[in-house]
């Protein structure tokens, strides 16, 4: 049977844990103008990846093309109402917003029980690569294999085993490579586990393939990160670029229904669990930082990175993308450089991804060259004033 450990889980007042930490500084209520406008900043910039990523997703017409249509909208809309700030979130695995809350929620409840453990080590635990007709499959020989694992250390070898389970996927740009990664307490039952592993799995894994290390605060941070890089070198350049939607399809489909996380040995407070693991994500307020008096809608722009008064033209999180990091989006969906995939009835030159936006209205007030608002507009971060 499970134990049940204390954990800093227990959510209080103010939204904050029991230990005196934040349960997600990303997005908690926050009354300090700098940490939200941070915050945001950090919120534009995976917006301004996931967009794309979940439009390019979405029009595979793939089983999940509803749960990807969901991303487009994810925090789209900001309103602004009695000084605070809400707005809603899809709460998907491919969706960056989503997983930076995901992220920092997973982090702050398992760094401190792991944090308990005696001599913790990360184990990692591979299979041969497979093709994507074997990908389900080989998901479900992953988990029984590790189940099976598991109860021979406790059953044979007669060891207590707490441990964290982490799925993983990655592809490789010819086929997939499907991977656990496990925080184990104790550096024996760690030993044993990749031992039984390769033992279980004749032929179908190599001792070289499997990894025992000790692990530290940074290996919690690591092991919370993503079930899935959406990115892939790229040949030659030595760049980064998106890797093929058709194949992030593949690996989503695999995975649904599916726990990226298990704790095994412990428990977390159900409601706690549903926060890390689960679709729905619900979070405080953000004090408002711009015109705090005033009530507002803010909403994504897609020209220029951010959400956006339609009224004024005032940006809210003033974001800044590099030309790098532009260019990066642009290789969302397989396009061709200097495109970047967006909602099919978008007017705009396809070819500027400066230019595309989700309100036809807001196009008219952009140049071609440099993204300077039009003189009607009030000041912005691009410098410009209207009239008086």
């Amino acid at each position: 049977m499970a134990t049940k450990i204390p954990t800093a889980a227990n959510v209080t007042t103010g939204g904050r844990l029991e230990n005196g930490s934040f349960l997600d500084t990303l997005a908690q209520l926050d009354r300090n103008g700098v940490s939200a406008a941070v915050s945001l900043e950090k919120r534009a910039r995976a917006k301004s990846f996931s967009l794309p990523l979940a439009t390019a997703l979405a029009d595979l017409r793939s089983p999940l093309e509803k749960s990807y249509r969901s991303t487009v909208y994810c925090s789209s809309s900001i309103a602004q109402v009695d000084g605070q700030m809400k707005t809603k979130y899809c709460g998907q695995r491919w969706c960056l917003v989503c997983n930076r809350i995901r992220t920092a929620r997973a982090v702050s409840n398992y760094l401190p029980i792991v944090k308990t453990w005696g001599a913790p080590h990360m184990v990692t635990l591979t299979v041969r690569n497979c093709g994507s007709e074997e990908l389900a499959g080989t998901f479900d020989l992953l988990l029984d294999t590790f189940t099976s694992c598991k109860r021979s250390i406790t059953g044979t070898h007669r060891l207590p085993f707490v441990a964290l389970r982490k799925m993983e996927c990655t592809y490789n740009g010819t086929d997939y490579h499907p991977h656990l990664h496990i925080i184990v307490a104790g550096a024996e039952q760690a030993e044993l586990l990749r031992s039984i592993w390769l033992k279980r799995l004749p032929g179908l894994t190599d001792a070289k393939g499997q990894d025992v290390r000790p692990c530290d605060d940074r290996s919690i941070a690591e092991l919370t990160k993503y079930f899935t890089k959406l990115t892939t070198k790229t040949a030659g350049t030595g760049g980064r670029s998106v890797i093929g939607v058709e194949h992030l399809d593949t690996i989503f489909q695999a995975m649904k229904g599916r726990r990226v996380y298990q704790s095994v040995g412990f428990t977390l407070p159900k409601e706690i669990e549903e926060t890390i693991e689960g679709e729905k994500i619900e979070v405080q307020a953000m004090a408002a930082y711009k015109r705090p008096e005033e009530s507002l809608s803010w909403d994504w722009q897609q020209a220029v990175y951010d959400w956006v008064d339609l009224d004024s033209g005032e940006l809210l999180s003033d974001y800044d993308p590099s030309p790098v990091y532009v260019g990066f989006i642009a290789t969302v969906g397989g396009q061709d450089e200097g495109q970047v995939a967006l909602p099919q009835g978008l007017s705009g030159d396809a070819a500027d991804p400066c230019r595309n936006s989700l309100s036809h209205s807001f196009l008219p007030f952009l140049t071609a060259d440099n993204r300077q608002m039009d003189s009607r507009w009030p000041r912005t971060r691009f410098g410009t004033r209207g009239p008086g």
